[in-house]
């Protein structure tokens, strides 16, 4: 049976904003160094994909975050596959501090592309090992992929927007935009430094974006990340990033079901906490490339 993989790190400086903990950034990078780690002492590395014509994109994920570690802590990542869920394989990342108490816990979700055709294959038909194991997952309520419903509005304003004379580099009206709810973060050129071995611009930055397009009010700190990545980003392309609060929107019941079926009832928030859920998307052009939702928390 495959074995979880573990790696250590000690967190930087670099690796937390000002004063305070790791980086919502440098989490994702821990991850997906993780993840890549283990896929190559698999036998199923990114060069091991492109030898057979194919590669690996993440499709989707869900982080559920319960602290994030200080600079200075050393703390350990540990990663897993679960298995295949239609064009899905799915992989378990979790990070765990010195005393093996468990800061974050994340399940991601991948596709495997024909290089050629540039269209998704079944990972179980195409990869050399079952991913399937037993292993208890990081929190049982991790549950990757958003309802495309509440970006229908944004993604149909952005098709029908007037844009300037340089339609990529220029905001559509945001005025137009604001109307379905949704109003303009910040914008940002794709640089050399943003882009990964597949030629665009890779995950670990989009989760930055999508973080970054959130006000953070002081104290507060990101619970939960959810995003689908929609569509790749290339080198050059001008990014404009979104955000909408979304107050009615929540990510567990008080019962939620695990995935023996069982049911769960998460750690309760203290009760001078407050969680507020925001919308967060990036386009280029006309086009949402990639969708999120994030939970913050902050003491009352």
């Amino acid at each position: 049976m495959i074995q979880p993989m573990e790696l250590q790190y000690v967190v930087r400086g670099y690796d937390c904003g000002y004063g305070g903990p790791l980086k919502p950034f440098a989490l994702a990078n821990f991850f997906q160094e993780a993840a890549g780690a283990h896929a190559l002492a698999l036998g199923i590395g990114m060069e091991d994909m492109w030898a057979k014509g194919l590669t690996w994109m993440l499709a989707r994920i869900d982080i559920r975050i319960e602290r994030l570690p200080p600079e200075g802590q050393t703390v350990v990542v540990r990663t897993w596959p679960v298995g295949t869920k239609r064009l899905f394989a799915q992989r378990c990342i979790e990070l765990v501090d010195s005393s093996g108490v468990k800061c974050a816990g994340a399940m991601y979700e991948y596709i495997v592309v024909d290089i050629k055709t540039r269209r998704a294959v079944r990972p179980e038909r195409t990869l050399p090992i079952d991913l399937r194991t037993d292993i208890p997952w990081p929190f049982p309520d991790l549950e990757p992929g958003i309802d495309g419903a509440a970006f229908a509005a944004l993604a149909q304003a952005l098709q029908s927007a007037n844009f300037g004379q340089h339609e990529e580099a220029d905001i559509p009206s945001a005025d137009f935009i604001a109307a379905q709810g949704f109003m303009p973060a910040f914008s940002i050129e794709a640089r050399a430094r943003h882009i990964d071995h597949n030629g665009h611009v890779n995950n670990a930055h989009f989760i930055n974006w999508l973080c970054d397009a959130v006000p953070m009010p002081p104290g507060a700190h990101l619970s939960r990340i959810k995003i689908d990545f929609v569509h790749e980003i290339l080198k050059g392309e001008h990014v404009h990033a979104w955000a909408k609060a979304n107050d009615l929107a929540t990510f567990e019941s008080s019962l939620s079901s695990a995935p023996d079926g069982s049911l769960h009832n998460p750690a309760p928030q203290s009760e001078n906490t407050h969680a507020q859920t925001w919308l967060t998307a990036l386009s280029v052009g006309k086009e949402l490339v990639a969708r999120g939702m994030l939970s913050i928390t902050t003491a009352e």
